[in-house]
């Protein structure tokens, strides 16, 4: 991990994720933080106003100002960390994605400014996570108050369902997990389908829940050792029938990072955020990292 990248925009979201991004650079003991944020002149260039006024000096120093009062109000740089201040004109959205190309994490808060009371992702967040060209972490603004100190602070749990999108989900946890010295949950749910009760009169037996459960332990366990994972690592996995958003965000109440890959093996050609990751990310308690498909 050498380059996170933290959307700025001076809201206390972004401040959290400020926060949790620095905090976590300084776990990986090598990276670079760039704080970036964006501004836009509300005259147009076409304007005649435009011409005898410098706005976008202006506006960069003013954005620039806003960055090191941000930083300084979380606490400045951690020992060992490099901290950037990037102003970028242009929209927030492609300023993000432009510098994901080249960064290995993009940081979110929740929600920014401008946003409405209830909306629990922002428009923003919402179109980094679904199109992002690398992994996106979204920090809810619940972080804060759950400190760094906590035991399960240390744990990050994985989603996996076998897909190729949540393999790259757990490796990425896996690799997250030795930077940071944390502890690494594969987590798998399973579900009976509606249609799996047979039919009375064909006199077939309904499988045993301890069948269905021994068989989906069996296929998490296959998935881990067939995935990337350090030889002196140790995974904890845990199998459980329910709804996979929802056991996955009561994980995430005792996790100090939830991490899901965008599209798992029930999504169709085109969509490019799945059901469960959108709903981890609208309501986890605790940071949600986004791997992205491919």
């Amino acid at each position: 991990m050498k380059t996170i990248v933290v959307g700025v925009d001076g809201s206390e979201g972004s401040k959290t994720a400020l926060k949790w991004a620095l905090a976590q650079a300084q776990l990986c003991r090598a990276a670079r933080v760039v704080a970036l944020c964006t501004w836009l002149p509300a005259i147009p260039a076409s304007s005649p106003w435009y011409a005898d006024y410098d706005v976008s000096v202006e506006l960069e120093n003013e954005t620039h100002a806003l960055l090191e009062a941000v930083i300084a109000d979380v606490g400045g740089a951690p020992d060992g960390v490099e901290v950037e201040a990037r102003a970028v004109r242009g929209s927030a959205v492609g300023a993000l994605m432009d510098a994901g190309r080249a960064a290995d994490l993009l940081v979110l808060g929740s929600r920014g400014l401008g946003g409405f009371k209830g909306l629990m992702l922002g428009a923003v967040s919402q179109q980094v996570v679904t199109h992002a060209p690398c992994p996106t972490v979204v920090v809810p603004p619940s972080t804060s108050r759950r400190g760094v100190d906590k035991p399960d602070a240390r744990r990050i749990v994985v989603g996996v369902d076998g897909s190729r999108n949540s393999v790259a989900a757990l490796e990425w946890g896996a690799d997250w997990a030795k930077a940071t010295d944390a502890h690494l949950r594969a987590v798998s749910v399973w579900r009976i389908p509606p249609m799996m009760v047979p039919p009375a009169h064909l006199g077939a037996r309904w499988p045993a829940i301890s069948v269905l459960h021994d068989e989906a332990q069996r296929e998490l366990d296959a998935c881990v050792r067939a995935t990337d994972v350090p030889e002196n690592m140790r995974v904890e996995t845990f199998t459980r029938e329910g709804e996979a958003a929802r056991v996955l965000l009561d994980e995430a109440a005792h996790a100090g990072l939830l991490v899901v890959g965008a599209r798992g093996r029930g999504g169709f050609l085109g969509l490019l955020l799945g059901s469960v990751a959108s709903a981890v990310v609208q309501h986890s308690p605790c940071p949600v990292a986004v791997i992205p498909l491919g």
